[in-house]
Formats: C-alpha cells, structure tokens, sequence
C-alpha cells in the first residue's frame, strides 16, 4: 500500500501544474538518432534489453499502445514518447495519455465516460483513486484472486508507479555501473551511481532531444553514441553484445508475426477465390503466400529464441503463435498429401486469427519477453513437453475448424455441399486429431516425468493436469465413437467442435480462469469475456446446425 501512496505523492510533486506545452513541437531534420539510441543496453524487468524494448513495453502499458497520437493528432513512436517522459515530464500533466479501458472504473473514479485516457492531473484528482489502491492492496494481501474489476484497478497502479519510477529516473537503469551493482540491480535507483563522464554524457543527451535549437538537435546522435561509448568503457565484461541489442530492435522494428498473419490472410483469400475461379493461378499464388507467412514465422521464432535464449512456449502469446504455425503446419502437410485446397484454408483461418490476435490483444496476450521461472529453467524438458502439448492443440484446432466448416453448410445452405461432403471433411478431421492425440497424449506423459523430476510426483490431479486429461479422453472417446459406428460424418464433425472446448479450457480457462494449482507461472488476466462469448456461439452454432440437419432429414422422410 505504501508504494502506491508515494507514487502518488511523488508525481503531484515531480509533474507541477503548468500550464502543459506540446512536448512534440519540435521537429528532428535528423531522425537516425533513434536507432542509435533504441539499441542502449537497459536493465528492466529482470533482464538486459535495449531501450526501445523498454519503450515499447512502457508507452503500451501507459497508452494501450506501442505509439500514440499526441496533440495535433501526430503519431509519436514510443521512444520519443519515452524520452519526453524522462527529460521533459512536466509538460505531461493536463496530456491526455494514460489509458483506462474499464467504464465501471472510469464511473467510480469520476472521470469522463466518452473517453478512454487520462491526464496524469485528471486521474491525480480523483479522491476515490487511493481507496481502490487499497481495496486492491488487501485483496493481494488476503491472498485472493482479483476479478477484472481490480486488475483494471492493479493495472492503474502499475502505470502510476510506472510514470513515477520514469520521471524520476529510477526506472531508466541504462547499464549498471559495476559488477557488484549489477548483482543487486533492484538496489541499484536513478543517475547518482554513473560515473562522472556519463553523468556529462547523459546531460548532453537530455539536451540534445530538449532543445528546439537545430545545432543542438543535430548533434543527438553523437552525444548518445558517446553516452554509449562511456558506458563501454566503464563496464566493458557487462555491457552486452552489440549484436544482441540490434537483433533485438530489428525483431520490434519488423515484427515478423504481422507480416505473417498479412501473408496468410492473403493466402486465405486467394484459396478462397480459387474455388469459384476455374484458373490454378490462385492456388499457386495462395499456396506461395502460405510459403511466404510459414518463412516469417520461423525467422520470428529464430530471433525470439536467439534473444530469450528458451523455446517460444513460456507464455499465453508465445503459445498462440506457437499453435498458429503448428495449425497451419499440419494442414500444410495434410494439404500436399491430399491436394483439398479445403485443408489448407481450414488451417489458414485459425492460424490469421490467432496470429491478429496475438498482435493486438496486449491486455490479455503480453509479447514482453520474460526471465524464466526457476522451474521452467530446462529447456530439454520445457522443449520435448511444452511444445509436444501445444502442437496437440495446434491439430485439435484444424480439426475444430473443420468441424466448422462441415456443420456450418447445414446452418448456411440447409444440406451438406457435393464439393465438400462431410464424410470427406470428417476424414480430414479425423487425420488431425490422430496427430492430436499421439501429441497430447506424448506431452502428458512426459509433463508427469518433468513433474516427477520437478515436483517429486508424477501425477498429482493439479487443474492444469487434470484438465489436459480431460482434453484427451474426450478426443479418445470420439474416435472410438466413431470407430465403433457410434457417430456418423456429422456426429463426428459436431464432435470435433465441441471437444475443442475441452482444450480451450485446458490451455487458456485454467490459466486465466481457474488460476490455481501448481502452473503459477501460466497464469494471467483479461479476455475472459471474449473466450466465453466464442464458447456460448459455438455452442448455440452447434445445436443451430442440428436443428437444420433433423428439420431437413424430417421433411425429407414426410415427402
């Protein structure tokens, strides 16, 4: 409770009421200042980074955005927002930029309801701010799960104590001085520890991007690289590879899952054509931009891995885009056995999702990359385990794709497509969940020795476990329904749907529904809505379809 009390205190201290500026009228002739300065080693959040990482994670917890329109309505990237932040914080007061989403928290705190983000004075203002830090503080305390309602609230604390701990520099440890300092980084608070050159260096700097005078402004790229230079020679064993920190900013800069989702969202549009369209150009052309999006993916996976130094499945955004590419993989093997374009846009429309999901869906799906937890700190185990697991799911959810795709001509058109018939649909289906569950099945198995060695027990009925065995019986009971004559093509299709509501509880509901159990470290907040939303319209889709099916299959018996 006390930080979040001096957090408040020190910003009504450091960010005095003046009449506010644009921090933003000036204009740099010289932008190439920014690579330079975005590639500066940082140590934030547990590990080194550079700064435009730090930038881009700051302005998105602030803004809801990893840019944002200041002002005149310019689209200021999150580096400069950044500085202006550190070096200037006083023309920030009355600038509306720090995000609260939440209307029930916007109602309790008196602010306007037609907007979405605040001024640091507006929120500042508000006398009931303190008394939900509190609630939020004993809630933590006793132990309890927060609702949405109080994460909208810790997220406000999160972004006060952030502004403060920017503004006040305590926040920017752009390389730590010494060894011994490094060791107790959390010790380790504002500017007072650099030595003396980079003080005169980071003045420099300060001034550099503060000044309105272009002979000022156009040396900001020599006085950071000298800010650098200093800090090198200073602690040259600690400073990282410079390798590392440009790979890093080129990984940001390009952003490799968007221009696979833009590819296969391209891919899936030229299949889609190619079925009404009697020239194979459009198969050739979306089958290359599926070709195209898989090449961006594993350069994505490559650099992600190279810079966390684990396999890409320690959190919910790392595991979905893990599942998109495994989804898409499958049904790109499943596609060059059986030439069905229907495979590849099955596999197509769940990988674009999941992909413009994992891009834009920050509250609920972070792409920050995070130290590992003690636990997971195996990365034979985490690999052959966690990536075996989520490939499962990655075939389960082709398979509930086309299960869509089969049940939804009975809803749309009445009756099954001669195109598409849903015994050929069923036996796609049916192919994916065999890989399915031999995978689930292989990454239980091997969790419960990973948990043995882990642990001390294989199997202990923790909810992560339990429901990952719930997800296989229900996949190994529809194919023995299915082997057994118990259920048709339809019955299958239907079965495909709703099995996979077994694996969105089992890899999302107990993360961030449940939040218990021994698989803390997965655990997260936000998109609770959303997930029960696609739950209750797929089962409503469902009943919908059958409905159709045995109105149709009556008035076929009456005539």
């Amino acid at each position: 409770m006390k930080k979040y009390f001096l957090s408040l205190v020190a910003l009504c201290v450091a960010l005095p009421a003046l009449a506010a500026t644009d921090p933003f009228a000036r204009e740099f002739a010289d932008t190439s200042w920014k690579k330079t300065a975005g590639e500066l080693a940082i140590q934030a959040g547990g590990r080194l980074k550079p700064l435009d990482t730090f930038a881009r994670e700051g302005v998105e917890l602030l803004t809801g955005g990893k840019s944002f329109k200041i002002n005149d309505g310019k689209k200021k990237d999150s580096l400069e927002i950044l500085l202006s932040l550190a070096f200037e914080p006083q023309v920030w007061q009355e600038i509306q930029f720090i995000e609260v989403p939440d209307n029930v928290i916007r109602k309790d705190l008196g602010l306007a309801a037609d907007r979405k983000h605040f001024s640091p004075g507006e929120l500042m203002k508000s006398s009931r701010l303190m008394a939900l830090f509190q609630d939020m503080d004993a809630k933590l305390k006793a132990g309890e799960k927060l609702d949405p309602y109080y994460q909208g609230v810790q997220r406000m604390a999160n972004q006060m104590g952030f502004l403060q701990e920017l503004i006040t520099g305590r926040s920017l440890r752009l390389v730590p001085p010494t060894p011994e300092q490094f060791s107790t980084s959390d010790a380790w608070l504002g500017f007072e520890k650099f030595s003396d050159e980079q003080k005169l260096r980071f003045a420099l700097m300060a001034a550099g991007f503060t000044s309105d005078k272009p002979e000022i402004q156009g040396k900001l790229g020599e006085y950071i690289a000298k800010f650098k230079e200093a800090a090198v020679v200073n602690n040259p064993k600690l400073y990282p590879p410079e390798r590392d920190m440009s790979l890093e900013t080129h990984f940001n800069n390009l952003h490799p899952f968007r221009w696979a989702w833009i590819l296969s969202l391209t891919a899936a549009l030229l299949l889609s054509i190619g079925f009404y369209g009697e020239s194979r150009y459009w198969y050739y052309g979306g089958m290359a931009a599926f070709v195209g999006s898989f090449l961006f993916q594993i350069y994505g996976f490559a650099l992600r891995c190279y810079i966390s130094g684990h396999p890409p499945v320690t959190n919910m955004y790392e595991s979905v885009i893990w599942v998109a590419f495994g989804c898409m993989l499958f049904g790109f093997i499943l596609e060059s056995v059986y030439r069905k374009r229907i495979i590849a846009l099955g596999s197509l429309v769940f990988g674009t999702i999941a992909l413009i999901v994992a891009d834009n869906v920050s509250g609920a799906v972070d792409g920050s990359i995070h130290p590992l937890e003690p636990v997971l700190r195996n990365n034979m185990w985490l690999t052959i385990h966690v990536l075996t697991i989520t490939l499962g799911y990655a075939a389960f959810a082709l398979s509930m794709i086309l299960g869509n795709m089969g049940v939804g001509q009975w809803v749309v058109f009445g009756k099954e497509s001669k195109e598409l018939p849903n015994r050929q649909l069923a036996f796609f289906a049916y192919r994916a969940v065999q890989v399915g569950v031999i995978l689930l099945a292989a990454g239980t198995i091997l969790g419960g020795v990973w948990a043995d060695y882990s642990w001390g027990r294989f199997w202990g009925w923790d909810p992560k476990e339990t429901w990952a065995l719930i997800a296989l019986l229900g996949y190994l009971a529809l194919i023995h329904a299915r082997f057994r004559g118990m259920v048709g093509p339809f019955g299958f299709l239907v079965g495909c749907v709703t099995a996979f509501l077994g694996v969105v509880m089992a890899w999302y509901g107990v993360n961030f529904v449940l939040g218990a159990g021994l698989h803390s470290y997965g655990f997260g907040s936000g998109g609770v809505t959303y997930v029960a939303t696609y739950c209750a319209i797929q089962l409503l889709f469902l009943a919908a379809a059958a409905w159709q099916r045995s109105m149709v299959r009556k008035r076929a018996a009456q005539a």
